[in-house]
């Protein structure tokens, strides 16, 4: 799993239900990362924030082309359309499941449906004055924290292969120094919008049992210690005050998530 560094950026139209009795089935679409069109290459579709609203849904917030029509699938195939408004800005309320929430985005766009870099997951919320602990799983990469109280260590990814990585959040454009179970590993910047992503270098690969994770960021010191594990099926399990989301990757295999 080739972790990589990213960025988030900001970003809100009518929702209507596409799937369900007596709709019409959608057109077939090409699916698409990335397309170059004649506007030049577009890029994809994003989540930028999750509220919980007054209902208990989630209201999803992101950005696309302008006036593109957004769709949000979960699991079973429920889809959920979005117009995003001429400024690119869409906005859809969406139903939790138990157990925590899953949704797909993409857009269409000439003929494509063009899928955002992954999938949202948005832990069981019922607070409606705090920002759910939502993230963006991107497979072979760091997730990325959407709520903006993150802490230093918002989120942990690993894999079976050995790989491991973290993100957080911390002030816009500062140096973060990387520990691992005490050891100093690695020094990233973080971005504008002040979220960080690190790709850990840990020799040997992973075994069972637990690593220690510490993030320095100027005055600001926090560690994290997380389980791991080899899980066998796709689930989200709350484990003391963090999710261990385990989901599929393209190409086989599983990797886990854990939300502080």
């Amino acid at each position: 799993m080739g972790f990589k560094l990213s960025t988030v950026a900001l970003c809100a139209a009518s929702v209507v239900l596409l799937s369900g009795c007596g709709d019409k089935a959608p057109e077939k679409v090409e699916v698409a990362d990335y397309v170059a069109t004649n506007r030049g290459y577009v890029k994809s579709p994003e989540v930028t924030s999750v509220a919980v609203t007054a209902a208990g849904e989630l209201l999803v917030t992101g950005g696309a082309l302008p006036e593109a029509r957004v769709r949000l699938t979960s699991p079973s195939g429920q889809a959920y359309g979005v117009t995003a408004g001429s400024d690119g800005r869409f906005q859809a309320s969406l139903p939790q499941m138990s157990g925590g929430s899953f949704y797909d985005l993409a857009m269409e766009t000439e003929g494509r449906l063009m899928r955002a870099e992954g999938r949202l997951f948005v832990p069981p919320a019922s607070d409606i004055g705090a920002p759910p602990r939502s993230v963006l799983l991107r497979p072979g990469a760091s997730a990325l924290p959407l709520w903006p109280q993150a802490g230093l260590i918002a989120v942990v990814d690993y894999d079976a292969g050995g790989a491991m990585a973290v993100s957080g959040r911390t002030d816009p454009g500062i140096m973060v120094d990387v520990e691992i179970d005490g050891q100093p590993a690695l020094e990233v910047r973080s971005g504008e919008n002040g979220v960080y992503t690190a790709a850990l270098p840990v020799r040997g690969g992973l075994r069972s049992g637990t690593v220690t994770i510490g993030i320095r960021a100027r005055d600001r010191f926090e560690t994290r210690q997380v389980s791991l594990r080899q899980p066998s099926a796709e689930r989200a399990t709350l484990m003391g005050v963090a999710w261990y989301v385990d989901w599929a990757i393209s190409g086989g295999g599983l990797q886990t998530t854990v939300v502080f």
